[in-house]
């Protein structure tokens, strides 16, 4: 799990920064407060007894009597200069002044007063003299330590109270400032509005303001403002938002500072320049308005993410000194850090009302779709994008290629297609790895586009996280391969290419470079094997969301896992260098043995339902709540029961009688398990389905409500298909999808994750329903303008991607060129040859 710390730095916005909490300097501070308590108790280990009487001593703030093993007279004091070794004592109970004095006397001896040299004592008192003064000197000397222990655990324990005095102060005066600046700005802007509009500001609400701006099919018109008092409007607006006192004239390059790109789209090109300047200054006011909630979303992200820090900083206090434990509890609270956010967010809410009636003919929806993408973030174009592109038609121009020639070859000669060839389970199981990579890639970009923070909620390196742009790129350099092997396999299967190896061996580079990637760069593979393993280990290991995430796809991916086990079982075997022209090439007696069929297959297809029934059991256990663990848990299990009778389907199918009662109970399984399960997608995992919310869900995060119910009428397709994928290939069942259709159902199970991991992302953003997270605030996702490793490589300059565009045309040209040449040589000889 990624520190708090990491997260934090990552969602901080860089112009505020010394304003969020400390945390690392508190983190700092209880470290040093566990080293003096740890220290304390160990001296306490050594000498329990002395160790209490000196902390009751400290505690009730008086000096420790000085502890011994003999009960010693008082000292006496020096009454003169003369040194006290050299001082006789006037009666036999009286010592030197110096604790140590009798280290330094040998064994048996005392001074003598006239020639300073040491008489004999009796050897019983001298030996009780000098054990006395060992045993006091190592008394006192714990004594100190004790004591400095007890100051310094006392000490960093009042420096964390005034450290997260301070914090709280610092981060709650900040809070209250901006939102006093927002306020201002926004009681500045609606009363400007009202005032052009020959409105009372002080009697008008916020539902009275009639529209300024009406848009129906891309034009725009201003509606109750005259030119001169837009143009007044327009330059207050701008002179008090920016801060500046110059007087802006109402003209194109004072309007400009405050449009962006896309608001000049906006203007009608054709209208007349009298409607046009009313157009840009409306403009400015609805940037103005843009710019003002963008502000407060991450004001609101500030409060979540500052009420959080606090939040797990006190837990760690109360893990380090628990006999303090709950000191904090009524002072770090929702309401102490920010106001838990509430106010911005009621701002914010006002923002979306103003903005929908002025701009969006009172549609709320449309309104957060218009203020929340910001230009900036992180999402505009770049050359890159342009690479991209052009390879990405590179990719389409094979893929047509190979399906052209697998249909025409079967056509023309009656030769098999890909699909019938040998190798082919490697390759369908290679084209399920890519699926998973170009979804995940559509994934991050769908999250990021509206704001959904994955990273914050699955608990990922910020460091590491990667732009959809570098998945993207990645994805299509392993497809280029992908598709260059699969071309290359079927030209050499049909000896379109000459034949030296076997064909074979297009596969096995395949499969080597699917390791590879699996492997390399370890940076990023090491943890994504991590979480694999922490995912398998389900019961020994309390998973996060991610982990359920992960678990949640791996039961997308059965199909996967079985082709993954059958390419080990052809590359292992050695059956990759057998020519496709002999008779062994199709036998693959390792894929007929029992072991392979009804023991590995079945287990794999279990496998991934096995693992999250595991998740849900452990969550359960960690958090004592039936609800909704135990009810998920059932999910699965009764999954596994349909996929358990249908994978020992043919044990049943001794009579007709007992195969139709057979074929009716897992009839009923499959039913009840697809409705459970498309159920608890629709209203535990994405939270719709509410009446109260016309069957949708609170505050949704995607602009198209009509999207949501496509969605889930697609789910509930999907999920019976999903079913059937599950019933092991050649299981004997009659309900079983026939092996050509094995590639389309894993595409479609895959696509249907990832549209389900869409809603899922956002529900768990919007309101912690699984509760994986202490609090349930989740802040906004912006581009901060903190460094990533994506952000560290230099930006391609365009001269850089022109250079590799022409490069591979000209390879590609030349190809051609040869390929034409080629081919008309051949048909020239063939004709000379008839």
């Amino acid at each position: 799990m990624v520190e708090f710390g990491l997260k934090l730095e990552d969602n901080k916005v860089e112009e505020w920064s010394e304003y969020y909490i400390q945390y690392e300097r508190l983190k700092k501070i209880l470290k040093k407060c566990k080293e003096a308590r740890q220290k304390c108790a160990d001296l306490e280990e050594k000498r329990p007894d002395e160790a209490a009487t000196i902390r009751k001593a400290v505690e009730s703030g008086l000096s420790t009597p000085h502890q011994s093993s003999v009960n010693l007279p008082q000292l006496s004091e020096p009454t003169s200069s003369v040194n006290p070794l050299n001082k006789i004592s006037e009666d036999s109970h009286h010592e030197p002044t110096s604790e140590l004095s009798s280290l330094f006397h040998p064994l048996g001896t005392s001074p003598d007063e006239s020639s300073g040299r040491y008489s004999s004592y009796g050897s019983e008192s001298a030996l009780t003299r000098a054990f006395s003064g060992v045993s006091d000197y190592f008394s006192r000397s714990f004594e100190r330590q004790f004591r400095d222990a007890l100051k310094e655990a006392s000490g960093t324990a009042n420096e964390f109270d005034e450290a997260l005095d301070e914090e709280i102060k610092r981060v709650n005066d900040f809070y209250s400032s901006k939102m006093k600046e927002l306020e201002e700005r926004l009681i500045f802007l609606k009363e400007s509005v009202k005032v052009a509009r020959g409105q009372n500001a002080d009697s008008v609400s916020d539902s009275d303001l009639t529209p300024l701006i009406t848009q129906r099919k891309g034009e725009s018109s201003i509606l109750s403002l005259n030119a001169h008092t837009m143009e007044n409007l327009a330059a207050a607006v701008r002179r008090r938002l920016t801060g500046s006192r110059k007087s802006y004239d109402s003209n194109e390059d004072s309007t400009q500072r405050l449009l962006g790109d896309e608001d000049e789209d906006i203007i009608d090109r054709n209208a007349n320049p009298e409607d046009a300047r009313k157009m840009k200054e409306a403009q400015s006011i609805k940037r103005a308005l843009i710019d003002e909630y963008r502000t407060a979303k991450l004001l609101h992200n500030f409060s979540i993410m500052n009420y959080t820090g606090f939040v797990k900083i006190v837990k760690k206090y109360d893990k380090t000194i628990k006999e303090c434990q709950g000191k904090f509890k009524k002072v770090v609270t929702s309401d102490t850090i920010c106001n838990g956010g509430k106010d911005v967010e009621g701002f914010a809410n006002r923002l979306e009302f103003l903005f929908a009636n002025w701009f969006c003919d009172r549609d709320i929806n449309e309104a957060r779709a218009q203020m929340l993408p910001k230009k900036g973030d992180g999402l505009q174009m770049d050359w890159s994008q342009l690479r991209l592109g052009y390879r990405m038609g590179m990719c389409s121009v094979l893929a047509l290629w190979v399906c052209w020639d697998c249909i025409w070859g079967m056509l023309q000669n009656g030769s098999t297609t890909i699909g019938g060839r040998t190798a082919f389970p490697v390759f369908r199981g290679f084209f399920g790895l890519l699926l998973v990579q170009w979804f995940w890639g559509a994934s991050v970009w769908v999250w990021t586009r509206y704001r959904v923070n994955y990273i914050y909620i699955m608990d990922l390196d910020p460091h590491l996280v990667r732009s959809p742009i570098a998945i993207f790129n990645d994805s299509v350099d392993d497809t280029l391969f992908y598709l260059i092997t699969m071309l290359l396999y079927y030209k050499a299967g049909v000896h379109d290419i000459p034949g030296n190896f076997p064909a074979g061996i297009f596969p096995a580079i395949a499969v080597c470079y699917a390791l590879y990637r699996l492997i390399f760069p370890l940076q990023l593979r090491i943890p994504m094997w991590t979480t694999i393993w922490e995912v398998i280990t389900a019961p020994m290991t309390s998973p996060a969301f991610y982990h359920s995430y992960i678990g949640d796809i791996f039961t997308s991916m059965v199909k996967v896992f079985q082709d993954l086990a059958w390419t080990t079982g052809f590359m292992l075997s050695g059956d990759f260098l057998i020519s496709e022209d002999s008779k062994r090439a199709t036998n693959h007696t390792w894929s007929h043995a029992s072991w392979y069929k009804q023991i590995l297959i079945p287990l794999l297809t279990l496998a991934p339902l096995w693992f999250r029934f595991n998740q849900c059991l452990r969550r359960y256990m960690d958090t004592g709540n039936r609800f909704p663990h135990l009810a998920n848990a059932f999910k699965y299990a009764l999954t596994q029961t349909v996929t358990l009778f249908g994978a020992f389907h043919p044990l049943y199918m001794t009579n007709k009688h007992e195969s139709a009662l057979f074929q009716l109970f897992w009839t009923c399984a499959f039913v009840s398990s697809s409705l459970y399960s498309f159920f608890w997608d629709v209203y535990m995992d994405w939270g719709l389905g509410r009446p109260e919310f016309r069957f949708l869900g609170p505050r949704l995060m995607y602009p198209r409500r009509k999207l949501y119910f496509v969605i889930i009428g697609l789910d509930l397709v999907l999920r019976f298909a999903w079913v059937l994928t599950l019933v092991p290939p050649e299981s004997g069942a009659a309900f079983a999808l026939p092996a050509y259709l094995t590639a389309v159902s894993m595409m479609l199970e895959l696509f249907r994750r990832t549209v389900w991991g869409f809603l899922r992302l956002e529900n768990e953003h919007r309101s912690n329903t699984a509760g994986y997270r202490r609090v349930g605030f989740v802040p906004l996702h912006f581009a901060t303008g903190h460094t990533h490793d994506y952000n560290k490589a230099k930006e391609m300059r365009g001269t850089s991607v022109l250079i590799e565009v022409a490069f591979v045309t000209i390879v590609v040209v030349a190809a051609a060129a040869v390929s034409v040449v080629a081919a008309q040589h051949a048909t020239q000889r063939s004709g000379h040859e008839l």
